[in-house]
């Protein structure tokens, strides 16, 4: 009996421990999952993120294949990573005209670039080294230069000379298009009067093709201020 008795007790004081101030200690719980959470999202952690490759490339590259992708482990808040998402990490490299056809790359952590207003620190990153193939030939736009003399009476006044088109387009070797920063007309011996005369360009030797190939030559009065005037 007294066996009895003294386990209905303790029963009674573990229903009373569960049932009683039922709500306040449901808002204690509450209150640890929203500190849990709270802290956990203000604690650093290490993620995998996405780099963009971004090369700062000569006007006479031309990226023969799309680079492989690049990862970057960060540490940082979850919510600074997640903005990663949007703007992304980049790593910029200048790459010059005289980059070999195949070039390979190392990539360090201060390679990349942190967006601004991201709080991240960049671990490392992968991989450790980029090979980029570029076209063996290219393709720019470069100014045409007059060699032209003008032959011309005594006491006419100065002229200049208009060339149309004035730019040209050249294909070839890259590292020979890189080099070209102008092409010369042929040194032709021309009157001066008032209609336009057709111009070879001087391409011997540059191991380039440009097209047009000719060029028209106008001769303008020079004016006063330094231009030009029919």
């Amino acid at each position: 009996m007294t066996v009895t008795r003294h386990s209905t007790s303790w029963q009674r004081r573990v229903r009373s421990a569960v049932s009683e101030r039922l709500a306040l200690k449901a808002s204690a719980l509450l209150l640890a999952l929203v500190l849990w959470f709270v802290v956990g999202a203000r604690a650093p952690t290490e993620d995998v993120a996405g780099v963009r490759f971004a090369p700062q490339l000569d006007s006479a590259l031309v990226l023969r294949d799309p680079p492989p992708p690049i990862r970057a482990l960060v540490i940082g808040r979850p919510s600074e990573i997640l903005k990663l998402v949007n703007t992304p990490l980049v790593i910029r490299r200048p790459i010059t005209s005289d980059a070999p056809d195949t070039l390979v790359l190392s990539l360090k952590t201060s390679d990349v670039d942190v967006p601004e207003g991201v709080e991240v620190i960049v671990r490392d990153v992968q991989p450790h080294s980029l090979t980029l193939r570029f076209e063996s030939t290219a393709s720019r736009k470069v100014p045409v230069r007059s060699a032209i003399l003008i032959r011309a009476p005594a006491g006419t006044p100065a002229v200049v000379v208009r060339l149309d088109p004035d730019v040209v387009t050249v294909f070839g070797p890259r590292r020979a298009v890189a080099q070209l920063q102008s092409i010369p007309t042929m040194a032709e011996s021309i009157p001066i009067d008032t209609l336009p005369h057709l111009v070879d360009l001087d391409t011997a030797g540059l191991g380039v093709t440009v097209r047009p190939a000719q060029v028209k030559a106008l001769f303008l009065r020079a004016a006063s201020g330094g231009g030009a005037r029919p």
